[in-house]
């Protein structure tokens, strides 16, 4: 499985996001470190700043491949190639003909509009392969189109130059047996050596099980951002693909990946850092307290049963255990254990009570007041001790 990182590209079309061109340039030195396939570098035409992150990008990485997009405009095309100046030889366009067929008014229309999609899109992959070694063709808005159009769209368009094939569920219109269908046949109708791709938005929250089950049907490219980032609803995320991939499918070859996925919280963090983004606490796997475990029913989990759990240290995070008055006192106990501060010989019963009656103050119960709690409680039992 590839993975296509579009956080500077695609993720920065999330409303109120912006990167300037350094940030690019330090976030691919990261990705590249990662172990990502492709950075999407960006959009030149759409302004010098983007023209800018994208050379940014360039300059800034060694080896990662670098993918542009382009309207489907000739004049843009050479404009995305020249942005990428010194990394021609590992670079990559990224496009797609207007859907005419999406616009016909009527079903007369309709197969001159399938043709003249056909005929620009062929148009644009010839263009394309004048200066790009490779050129990934999108089939946008695929759950709202005509898959058996769409066979004969992919086919053409790979026959006239597109290496890459992306379906694209650009509006979230589809749910993962569908997508799965729809991927499995425009496997089916491309011609060998042609990579298929997906590229799913998240407005449903669906986004994830549509990728697996895109690679799962035959495609090798997942497209993905840090966090879900990204406009319509955001686009899969980063880190929960390589999640999905470490913990349920470490034997599976078509989920086989190159990246460093304990390196994924030092990428998030950066992203972070350099955006001032902050997403939601109980994000899985980014947010801040999402490996934090408070409910006793939680903490009280037999080891043995944790061991088959994911684990957050595989994207570089660690659990915690946070007392409050949903914990227990396996979770106290436990949390004292690690401070080092068990007291040997006082009731437990005692001090669950001691500790709750301090949780009902502010909800949880910080560190040093548990420490306190529990050295006063064995200052006490040896001051009654005959």
């Amino acid at each position: 499985m590839e993975i296509f990182e579009t956080t500077l590209r695609d993720g920065e079309q999330q409303a109120f996001l912006h990167f300037t061109a350094r940030q690019k340039g330090e976030l691919a030195i990261l990705l590249e470190q990662l172990g990502v396939d492709v950075i999407d570098a960006g959009f030149p035409a759409a302004s010098q700043v983007d023209t800018d992150g994208v050379t940014q990008i360039a300059g800034q990485t060694d080896t990662v491949k670098l993918s542009v997009l382009s309207r489907p405009i000739k004049k843009d095309i050479k404009r995305a190639f020249e942005a990428l100046k010194g990394a021609e030889h590992r670079s990559r366009i990224a496009t797609s003909a207007r859907p005419f067929d999406l616009l016909a008014p009527s079903s007369e229309q309709a197969r001159r509009a399938c043709r003249k999609t056909i005929d620009r899109s062929c148009d644009l992959m010839h263009e394309a392969r004048i200066y790009f070694p490779e050129a990934q063709y999108y089939l946008i808005c695929a759950g709202n189109r005509d898959p058996s159009f769409l066979m004969d769209l992919s086919a053409s368009a790979a026959c006239a130059g597109a290496t890459h094939i992306v379906v694209a569920d650009t509006l979230s219109t589809m749910e993962p047996d569908g997508f799965g269908t729809l991927v499995g046949r425009i496997k089916a109708a491309l011609p060998p050596g042609t990579t298929l791709g997906v590229h799913c938005h998240n407005l449903l929250g669906l986004s994830l099980a549509n990728s697996i089950a895109g690679i799962r049907a035959g495609a090798t490219q997942a497209e993905v951002t840090i966090g879900n980032t990204g406009d319509g609803g955001g686009n899969t995320a980063l880190e929960q693909l390589l999640a999905y991939a470490a913990y349920f499918a470490p034997e599976n070859p078509q989920f086989a990946n190159g990246c460093k996925t304990q390196m994924m919280a030092e990428v998030v963090q950066a992203f972070m850092d350099h955006t001032g983004m902050q997403f939601s606490p109980n994000k899985p796997l980014v947010g801040d307290i999402s490996f934090l475990v408070e409910t006793g029913i939680h903490q009280s989990i037999p080891a043995k049963i944790m061991q088959d759990v994911f684990s957050p240290e595989t994207i570089g995070r660690s659990s915690e255990i946070v007392i409050g008055r949903h914990s227990g006192i396996a979770g106290i106990l436990d949390q004292l254990d690690k401070m080092n501060l068990r007291p040997a010989n006082v009731d437990q019963q005692l001090l669950y009570q001691h500790v709750m009656r301090a949780a009902q103050k502010n909800g949880s119960v910080p560190n040093r007041e548990l420490g306190q709690i529990a050295q006063s409680l064995v200052t006490k039992t040896n001051v009654e001790r005959p």
